[in-house]
């Protein structure tokens, strides 16, 4: 029996999974994508610069780690909602936004949302694209 093809296939996925995740760490926006629970899924390299928080801190952490405290409460009514509706108010539009930084401080960052699914088209999840505000 020869597994030569299916091992060349499975090599091939394995590179073609290492090449994804190595685009979506060199994007020049933050992506952050968190479950339904709001625990950070995938955090990618401009994550860590902009939010001045390690990709290592951030996975498996509630999105409350960059919400300022005062914004929360809205911020999870509108997450809620989103997830309910399964569709985003803006649909894809950013939206310019205050953001907790790693060190307390906070900034002004501009994100655009939108819902995750499946291949079955499941809603898994949310993600973001954002980056630092134009002064």
């Amino acid at each position: 029996m020869n597994f030569y093809p299916i091992v060349k296939e499975w090599e091939c996925k394995k590179v073609a999974i290492e090449f994804c995740g190595k685009l979506l760490d060199e994007l020049p926006d933050a992506l952050i994508v968190a479950d339904l629970k709001s625990t950070i899924q995938v955090w990618n390299k401009r994550a860590e610069s902009m939010f001045k928080i390690e990709k290592i801190d951030a996975i498996d952490k509630s999105l409350d780690i960059i919400i300022p405290v005062h914004l929360r409460n809205a911020h999870w009514a509108g997450f809620h909602r989103a997830i309910s509706a399964d569709d985003t108010r803006l649909h894809g539009a950013p939206v310019r936004t205050k953001a907790l930084l790693g060190d307390g401080s906070t900034t002004f960052v501009d994100m655009a949302f939108s819902l995750t699914h499946d291949e079955d088209g499941h809603l898994v999840g949310v993600t973001a694209i954002a980056r630092l505000a134009a002064n």
